[in-house]
């Protein structure tokens, strides 16, 4: 009656989302004849499309459609995007069908996933959508999937060729290296070559030895280093991973040479906890090298300047101190100890059996024993 009186529409441009929330079929049907704007929105924000999906109204969602509803307007989101968020898949290929496009905004198909909207997620991959989009966050559907442990949405994602080498939140394998269950599904459908530069450091920071291993059959080199700088072993020393730092060096090969962000030896004195010398002992049963210099430091002049003489002690005993070795300003270290009054500590490194000055090597047979046990390849310099 107002309408047929004049009521001016123009006047109250919210009047249709309005009607459309209170779920009346009877007033839209009246406004629509009336020739009001089927995309008005109310507060400057609400369509009545997107508020008829909130609400679920899927006879009024087919009405306004048919009167020409813009399946890719937005109220507080995309139409498409508000069918995922509230769990109305069934609403989907009525959008899909009037012409809604799922590809923008990008990361529909992410959004499945972080609404746990498995329904969604199946049709949009059956409508052709890209698994590996990435939303306004640059988040991907594996990464997300990987975020939550989600293995079943994992499976859906790899079945439908999500790339298990695109970048998301982060890299899925540096992702994946918290859970080994997670990290086995995805290198399958990677190359060596696509597993991201220190993946397997992170194993060793997660604590994960099973990742570890993974990594590794998967052709990830013991030494590979995270920033090119952090080793899998120097980690393994500074986070106190004692069962994989023994997994490298007893199985995996790692070189106790090798420098992380500095020499594993080095990284075990400085780090050792309490009493706790096993990581020094294992290091030079593996053929560490106590007398290799790397940036100014070899394990001698560390536990000389942290004052160690339980080190001091068991590298005498393990090993053949040279006490000539010069650092990078040309001291010896014997000059070092002298400069100090390390008297005690000299006595402890010249007293053994297995001192060692510049050209003399050891002569007794417990020093002959040792050193035939650690062998010539622990001497190696890096």
């Amino acid at each position: 009656l107002l309408l047929d009186k004049g009521a001016d529409l123009r006047k109250a441009p919210g009047v249709l989302e309005l009607a459309t929330s209170i779920n009346s079929i009877e007033a839209v049907k009246i406004l629509l004849k009336h020739g009001v704007d089927v995309n008005a929105k109310k507060d400057g924000i609400f369509t009545p499309l997107c508020t008829a999906i909130r609400d679920d109204r899927e006879k009024l969602v087919d009405l306004l459609l048919a009167s020409g509803a813009d399946p890719n307007l937005p109220a507080s989101e995309y139409p498409a995007f508000k069918c995922v968020t509230h769990h109305r898949a069934h609403l989907l290929p009525k959008l899909l069908a009037a012409g809604a496009d799922a590809d923008e905004p990008a990361g529909i198909v992410e959004t499945a996933v972080a609404h746990n909207n498995q329904d969604a997620l199946i049709l949009l991959l059956n409508a052709g959508l890209d698994p590996d989009a990435r939303d306004a966050a640059g988040h991907t559907a594996l990464t997300t999937a990987i975020t939550k442990n989600d293995l079943g949405y994992i499976d859906i994602l790899l079945a439908r060729k999500a790339n298990a080498g695109v970048r998301g939140h982060d890299w899925p394998v540096n992702m994946a290296v918290k859970n080994p269950e997670i990290l086995a599904k995805l290198l399958p459908h990677l190359t060596t070559a696509a597993i991201p530069k220190g993946a397997l450091e992170l194993a060793v920071q997660a604590n994960q030895l099973e990742s570890v291993k993974l990594l590794l059959a998967a052709g990830v080199a013991v030494e590979d280093k995270n920033g090119g700088v952090f080793s899998p072993l120097t980690t393994a020393i500074r986070e106190d991973r004692k069962e994989i730092f023994r997994y490298l060096l007893d199985e995996a090969g790692a070189d106790p040479n090798k420098p992380g962000e500095h020499l594993p030896i080095i990284k075990a004195i400085r780090r050792h906890r309490q009493d706790d010398l096993s990581y020094i002992e294992h290091l030079l049963h593996k053929g560490a090298d106590m007398n290799l210099m790397y940036r100014g430091w070899n394990a001698v002049l560390q536990a000389l300047d942290k004052g160690d003489d339980k080190t001091l002690q068991l590298l005498a005993e393990m090993g053949t101190p040279d006490l000539e070795v010069k650092d990078d300003e040309g001291h010896s270290v014997l000059e070092i100890m002298r400069a100090r009054g390390m008297k005690e500590e000299e006595q402890i490194l010249t007293h053994g059996p297995r001192v060692k000055r510049t050209g003399r090597k050891p002569t007794t047979d417990r020093a002959r024993k040792d050193s035939s046990t650690l062998g010539a390849s622990g001497r190696t310099r890096v």
